[in-house]
């Protein structure tokens, strides 16, 4: 029996699977998956290079102003310091970035009293009282870059809440924070923001030395990966090769989810018992018979996905 590749539709229904894990509940423990349909096989090539960012935590290249990327780029260039209230970027861990796989690590070296507000940024819904109003320009320099640090300089948007930190010594500098002088922001183009200081909790701002080692490049890696947990699909029967084939040039090949999955799709579904899904190389590999793998059919190497419903291998292979 075949089934043709269902609309995108169907596929969206479909847990998330990531680094060879599934989405916490599996596929069958909430109404979304109840829906699900009762499997789906996807092969795609890959390349080596790209593997790495399939499995690791991934920090993509600098576009505009991506802090964490250009973080990323000054710890390559003899590492860097930065301050956080947590750790910006994890350390132990592979992390895929451009054309290599990295291990970061780092220590806090200083820490420092501060103290994080919620705030609003709001729409006036009123007029302004210009006693409790201020101009934007005439705000502390303090004020004006935590502005700044959440896109809120310019007066576009507001309606927001968010929150602002500020260490003790910045909070004796600035007019808005702990008890704020003015309800009332205004700018030079005439916006106009109502204030609101809603609540504040304590917090530590560190200040984090990072440096970082080359794994290996991302190619290297990723023939490490394919080297490690490719395995193949040979003698196949017609029914499973035709199943194979569709999802290889039809895309996904998936059963519906009122559907029943055939003997065919059973068998091939079993092939994959026993064999390591693909993670990262410092990572143990664990989950169930759903997840990513890598294939080789036909001397291709494929980048594999398998969701079968916990049921699916009752049918037997008749």
């Amino acid at each position: 029996m075949r089934r043709r590749a269902l609309l995108a539709t169907a596929a969206t229904s479909l847990p998330a699977v990531v680094a060879g894990c599934t989405s916490p509940g599996g596929l069958g423990g909430s109404n979304a998956a109840a829906e699900a349909p009762t499997a789906r096989l996807e092969l795609t090539t890959i390349a080596d290079a790209k593997l790495p960012t399939k499995v690791l935590y991934t920090v993509r290249p600098a576009e505009g102003n991506d802090e964490t990327a250009q973080l990323f780029d000054r710890i390559l260039d003899g590492g860097t310091t930065t301050k956080a209230t947590r750790p910006p970027l994890p350390e132990q861990q592979h992390i895929a970035y451009q054309d290599g796989v990295y291990e970061l690590a780092y220590e806090v070296i200083e820490k420092t009293p501060a103290t994080r507000y919620s705030v609003k940024v709001d729409i006036v819904t009123g007029s302004v009282t210009e006693a409790e109003a201020i101009q934007f320009a005439d705000l502390p320099e303090v004020d004006q870059e935590e502005f700044a640090a959440h896109g809120l300089a310019d007066g576009d948007p507001v309606g927001i809440g968010t929150t602002f930190l500020y260490t003790d010594a910045e909070r004796e500098q600035s007019v808005l924070i702990p008890k704020s002088e003015y309800s009332y922001i205004i700018w030079d183009d005439g916006t106009e923001a109502e204030w609101v200081v809603d609540d504040a909790y304590d917090t530590t701002l560190n200040t984090y030395r990072y440096t970082a080692d080359q794994v290996a490049p991302a190619a290297e890696y990723g023939q490490q990966m394919r080297e490690r947990f490719t395995f193949e699909l040979t003698d196949l029967p017609d029914a499973q090769r035709e199943i194979v084939k569709t999802a290889i040039t039809d895309g996904p090949y998936v059963v519906g989810p009122d559907e029943t999955s055939s003997d065919a799709l059973v068998a091939l579904a079993t092939r994959f018992r026993g064999h390591e899904q693909a993670h990262g190389l410092n990572e143990d590999g664990k989950g169930d018979l759903s997840g990513t793998y890598l294939v080789r059919y036909q001397d291709d190497v494929y980048w594999t996905t398998l969701v079968v419903q916990r049921d699916t291998l009752t049918t037997t292979e008749g």
